[in-house]
């Protein structure tokens, strides 16, 4: 049998998460034991942004999300899939006129959508990691999103502990930096606040209870890119480049030296992040974080238990 014939005849398959900050897109042949990547799209919705006083999306929101996952199921069908999977999260969970819009993205996308719970959300997302983590090891997995912030403990492929808070870099852009205000006094506000909100869950996660952490979201990985393009020493994430790049913001925020690498995102949202991320580092007592390309859209074929996907499925 020819490799040309292999390539063609392994089966392809989707994953969507309609996330609170994006939509994230990825569609990949399983062959040869792992994920071939064939597609994939990032489109930056802002969501959360969408929630009004009363935790309603806006029409234009819906609107917004409604166009966007029409375009992503034109992407869908470009490829003969073997199977989809597409899962929604906290901003979802959290919209009293979400039952308005799903049914609408359904019928859109051609496509059941499963709206995940914060700790569905920390399990996956952990299980997305697993195959990265040193075999054997208790590891601590973290997630930063739009609307969401979850942890979760696991060794190998066992998840023995989650978590998710309400805390998520969309609120806390418009809570602390929304009337344009970024200065030290906001950001140290910013931090303080992701702490509170933290403290009741990290005895759970301290250092005694686990071997390694991991950073498992794009937000994540993003401030590692931004801390390393200014200045922070390369390798793992740590406290001291996390320092740094705060103070690199807040330069650029007083209208000092430019925070090399922001390109297209917003000062706000970076500055969001990042004090979510000094929060977590400082509250579970991290003194290093680990990136990770793995994470929800890694194991979004683990929201149905019942599908027959190759078990590492759940990793790409």
């Amino acid at each position: 049998m020819t490799e040309h014939h292999l390539e063609s005849s392994a089966p392809i398959y989707a994953a969507l998460v309609l996330g609170s900050d994006s939509f994230r897109l990825m569609v990949a042949r399983y062959q040869d034991g792992g994920p071939q990547e064939l597609d994939a799209e990032h489109v930056p919705l802002r969501l959360a942004a969408g929630l009004d006083a009363r935790g309603c999306l806006s029409d234009e929101a819906m609107r917004d999300a409604l166009d966007c996952v029409a375009r992503l199921r034109e992407r869908l069908r470009a490829h003969p899939l073997a199977g989809v999977r597409v899962v929604a999260t906290s901003t979802l969970r959290m919209a009293r006129n979400a039952h308005l819009f799903l049914p609408a993205a359904q019928q859109a996308l051609g496509h059941e959508v499963r709206v995940l719970s914060g700790e569905e959300e920390a399990m996956l997302t952990c299980l997305g990691v697993a195959a990265a983590a040193p075999e054997g090891s208790r590891t601590l997995v973290l997630g930063i999103g739009g609307g969401s912030t979850q942890f979760a403990l696991g060794q190998g492929m066992q998840v023995q502990r989650t978590g998710s808070i309400a805390l998520g870099t969309v609120r806390q852009a418009l809570t602390f930096f929304g009337a344009g205000r970024i200065d030290a006094v906001s950001f140290a506000a910013a931090v303080s606040s992701a702490r509170v909100r933290l403290a009741d869950h990290a005895p759970n996660y301290a250092p005694g209870a686990r071997d390694c952490a991991y950073g498992a979201s794009g937000t994540i990985r993003t401030l590692a890119r931004l801390a390393r393009e200014n200045g922070a020493d390369g390798g793992a994430i740590g406290r001291a480049g996390l320092e740094l790049l705060g103070a690199r913001v807040l330069e650029h925020a007083g209208g000092g030296r430019k925070l090399e690498g922001l390109g297209r995102l917003l000062l706000r949202d970076v500055a969001a992040a990042l004090a979510i991320l000094i929060a977590l580092m400082e509250e579970l007592d991290i003194g290093s974080l680990l990136e990770t390309e793995a994470g929800l859209r890694s194991a979004a074929r683990r929201s149905d238990p019942t599908a027959r996907a190759p078990s590492r499925w759940r990793r790409w």
